[in-house]
């Protein structure tokens, strides 16, 4: 074999190598982004806990760059907080951008609702049904993971119903924040006495609605439960009730 083949050859070989590296490396910062989010969204690692690249490595066996991966992708979730020469910490969104969350996100849904003549066809219908029962299943367990796959569920085939393709990636930007907006609310629950969060119900009058093709009872529930919640979240904020957040 000329040495011309057998460096092509070894390229060849090296370009092998470094492609499974690299899934080795996806895989791993898949299993420690799961990881991360799951304990952090069941509440398990609190605001302002600082996460050690280290430990968690040593913890899932893994080398500290998958773990660097996985706490990136938090960050752009709003889960992590970074500061340079200090590391990573557990994060809440603040109430102002919590705000501006619920608000853009409700109004991208009802834009779509309009666009689609308050319509959603049966395969939707029946996926935000199951949704539904998933959320009223999880009252009271404490897995909010669970709650927030299942709202995000939900609230896609609303988004879908617009058939927008510039709508839906506007959407899908904001997507991600969805287990940092469900963290902010329940900070904010924790500061009335006595208050109990009932997910269901918001997620009910919006179904029936939609099922109604109500189209303005659909656009007010979907401003009850994302724009109210944001407002009231901003509202406390700026009367120091969540000076904890």
């Amino acid at each position: 074999m000329s040495r011309r083949g057998r460096l092509s050859d070894g390229a060849a070989g090296l370009n092998m190598k470094q492609k499974a590296d690299e899934g080795t490396r996806q895989s791993y910062s898949q299993k420690a982004l799961v990881y991360l989010r799951e304990q952090i969204i069941n509440g398990n690692l609190p605001p302002q806990e600082k996460l050690v690249e280290n430990d968690i490595a040593s913890a899932l066996g893994i080398s500290r760059g998958p773990v660097r991966d996985a706490l990136k992708q938090l960050a752009i979730e709003g889960l992590v907080d970074y500061q340079p020469n200090k590391g990573c910490t557990v994060a809440l969104l603040s109430p102002k951008d919590a705000y501006e969350v619920f608000f853009l996100r409700g109004n991208l849904e009802k834009l779509a609702l309009q666009k689609g003549g308050c319509h959603i066809n049966d395969q939707g219908i029946f996926i935000m049904e199951t949704a539904l029962e998933e959320m009223q299943a999880l009252a009271g367990t404490g897995n909010t993971l669970k709650e927030v796959n299942a709202d995000e569920r939900f609230h896609r085939q609303i988004i879908l119903s617009g058939q927008i393709d510039r709508l839906i990636q506007m959407w899908e930007l904001l997507s991600p924040l969805n287990g940092a907006m469900f963290l902010t609310v329940q900070a904010t629950n924790r500061k009335i006495p006595g208050h109990i969060r009932d997910l269901a119900s918001p997620h009910r009058r919006m179904l029936e609605s939609i099922r109604q093709g109500d189209l303005a009872a659909a656009c007010q529930a979907l401003d009850d439960h994302y724009v109210r919640t944001g407002e009231n979240i901003y509202r406390m904020s700026l009367m120091g009730d969540l000076s904890g957040i």
